[in-house]
């Protein structure tokens, strides 16, 4: 891939993660190894979030009020981990974003399918 289009990516990538990591914790608490995982997975390995902008990012979201973290024991013995729950904010939010990246989306749509001189 081209330098060009690695750096675009990473431009779009750093503007969808607070929007991908509510969407995945609107579907269950989960701690961060767990959501850094979830999002690969969704994006079918297009995009892997590193620890580097993921706990940044969780941490900004906490101070917004978007989500709140609390610790929980494992059973198999291992340290605790600290999980991630989406708050009520963080779900309006979330339902806002949704529509305006939905309707950037169309936009973007509505452009690239435009042919010069056609109505």
């Amino acid at each position: 891939m081209e330098p060009e289009v690695e750096r675009w990516l990473k431009e779009l990538k750093k503007g969808a993660t607070k929007l991908s990591l509510l969407a995945i914790l609107r579907d269950g608490d989960m701690y961060g190894y767990e959501l850094m995982h979830e999002f690969e997975v969704r994006t079918n390995g297009f995009v892997k979030l590193t620890e580097g902008n993921a706990y940044p990012t969780l941490h900004n979201m906490e101070n917004e009020g978007l989500i709140t973290s609390y610790w929980k024991n494992s059973n198999s013995g291992l340290p605790a981990r600290k999980y991630y729950h989406i708050t009520e904010k963080g779900t309006r939010l979330l339902n806002e974003m949704i529509i305006g990246w939905e309707g950037y989306m169309n936009a973007m749509s509505n452009i690239w399918r435009h042919k010069s001189g056609s109505q």
